[in-house]
């Protein structure tokens, strides 16, 4: 199983972060009957992660994180997390690679932003590529600009809502939930997948889980998507709306 973390299980209300407790209870009763390994895919760097476990108050830590949408950990020894060695140096070389042979298209689309819009390019070690955009209707101007330079199929975008990072094709949630999933031995069509926003679509792909959902907080995009590939869409928010989809499933 691999759950987006803010949004699809950590609620902002009130300016504060909160998951309700029960959804640790429903979690324990789903891996003690039927064994299942639990992740969380996030945009968020490892250490902001971290953060938001102790945030979120969580009793145990998952079997496996997907951080800045990329990059795969396990939980190690004394509360470390050791990096998939292998995934992860491949990552760093392929991005690399990447926004240097791209660097020509994407100052271009930096030039629409800055000169255009009332949005920022954000560049830094790591994510020397991303947007922040004024709106949503300014972020869809921003794609659509992207879009109109035919790029090349390896360099895409991951967006949450305002917010866009352009990245590898081949390193995306989806693709990291596969991977950490073939650690225990499981494909995709035994894997559970549940997003809120346009960066979780890559792992509700029929190729990445055989069952997907959304709580009641969800874009619009991405609950149309789940809805004609036959997944769940909750009625309920945040980690109300997870349960209600382990219970849609796991016939709890």
């Amino acid at each position: 199983m691999g759950f987006d973390f803010d949004d699809t299980l950590m609620l902002g209300i009130d300016h504060k972060e909160r998951i309700d407790p029960q959804f640790f209870d429903c979690l324990r009763w789903v891996r003690a009957n039927y064994g299942a390994a639990w992740g969380i895919c996030t945009g968020r760097s490892l250490p902001q992660l971290m953060e938001g476990f102790n945030d979120g108050k969580f009793p145990f830590l998952p079997d496996f994180v997907v951080v800045r949408e990329r990059e795969i950990y396990f939980p190690g020894q004394f509360g470390r997390w050791m990096p998939h060695e292998k995934w992860n140096k491949n990552c760093d070389k392929d991005h690399k690679k990447l926004f240097k042979k791209h660097k020509r298209n994407l100052a271009k689309v930096r030039k629409f932003v800055e000169g255009q819009t009332d949005g920022c390019w954000v560049s830094h070690e790591g994510d020397p590529a991303g947007v922040v955009a004024a709106s949503d209707e300014e972020m869809n101007r921003v794609i659509g600009f992207y879009e109109s330079l035919s790029p090349s199929e390896n360099l895409c975008y991951e967006r949450n809502g305002i917010y866009l990072r352009f990245t590898h094709s081949g390193y995306r949630k989806g693709t990291c939930l596969v991977e950490a999933a073939a650690r225990w031995g499981i494909g995709p069509e035994l894997i559970l997948a549940v997003g809120d926003n346009y960066n979780d679509l890559s792992m509700l792909r029929p190729e990445v889980c055989g069952a997907c959902g959304c709580p009641s907080n969800a874009v619009d995009a991405v609950k149309k998507y789940i809805l004609g590939r036959g997944g769940k869409v909750s009625q309920k928010p945040g980690s109300l709306g997870v349960m209600n989809i382990l219970g849609h499933y796991f016939n709890q």
